[in-house]
């Protein structure tokens, strides 16, 4: 009779523990960081040379899903997608006084894979790797306050666009999934994105009122490398529960 009831409570054990979720869907936002050199400070030397994009800050939102490929639910597949807008206003003297005002947006789509160290825990650590494709867009607006005839030759503002372009990149990065019941749970995480490691390209000439992403390097003026640093925090929602055992 012992035997049986010790039998029992092994079986119960095993199967009434709460479930791990097959499928998790994250919705996130949070700050991103831009890095040189889509971050620059402008100045009257550099204004002209195209160094830096002279961004100072951002932010993020975001949304992906997550697929278990094994029974343990370590190894996912990730699809996602994400909307970064930076922006940036200085002033400054070049023979007038200038304030300038700058944004650019990057949306990116990914695919990928993640590593979850402890997929049956209530805590859930986690790093991953993405390809991503990231479209750019955005614009610049300098105001003129003091005007002279050797640069800008009248007061008021100028507006020019970012032409559109695509460029193909990596994401690496972790975060924890913290499991609050079998429906839900918060989500922390950080990624490191390098939104332009394929696809550079310079363009000469561009159309009136616009102006180009020009990456690529081209004579005296130098590649750049658009990377950024997103830190997030959101809420997960788990679809297709997986039973988890002891």
């Amino acid at each position: 009779m012992k035997v049986k009831i010790i039998l029992i409570l092994l079986v119960v054990s095993v199967f009434s523990i709460y479930s791990q979720p097959k499928f998790v869907i994250g919705l996130t936002g949070g700050y991103s960081l831009p890095l040189p050199q889509l971050k620059g400070t402008i100045d009257s030397a550099n204004s002209e040379l195209g160094e830096s994009y002279f961004t100072k800050t951002g932010f993020n939102f975001g949304l992906n899903g997550k697929y278990a490929l094994d029974k343990k639910g370590k190894i996912r597949i990730v699809l996602g997608g994400s909307y970064n807008k930076f922006t940036g206003e200085e002033a400054y003297s070049h023979t007038n006084d200038v304030e300038f005002h700058t944004n650019m947006v990057i949306v990116s789509a990914s695919l990928g894979g993640e590593y979850s160290f402890t997929p049956r825990e209530k805590t859930a650590p986690f790093v991953g790797l993405d390809i991503t494709g990231n479209f750019f867009s955005g614009k610049t607006e300098e105001t003129v306050t003091a005007a002279s005839t050797t640069d800008h030759s009248s007061l008021g503002a100028t507006t020019t666009t970012l032409r559109s372009a695509t460029r193909f990149g990596i994401a690496v990065g972790g975060g924890v999934d913290v499991q609050f019941n079998k429906s839900i749970g918060a989500l922390f995480g950080f990624k490191y994105n390098f939104a332009n490691l394929i696809g550079k390209e310079y363009l000469a000439s561009s159309t009136a009122g616009e102006y180009n992403l020009n990456d690529k390097e081209n004579g005296s003026i130098k590649a750049k490398n658009i990377m950024y640093f997103q830190i997030y925090l959101g809420v997960s929602f788990y679809l297709g529960q997986m039973k988890k055992a002891k």
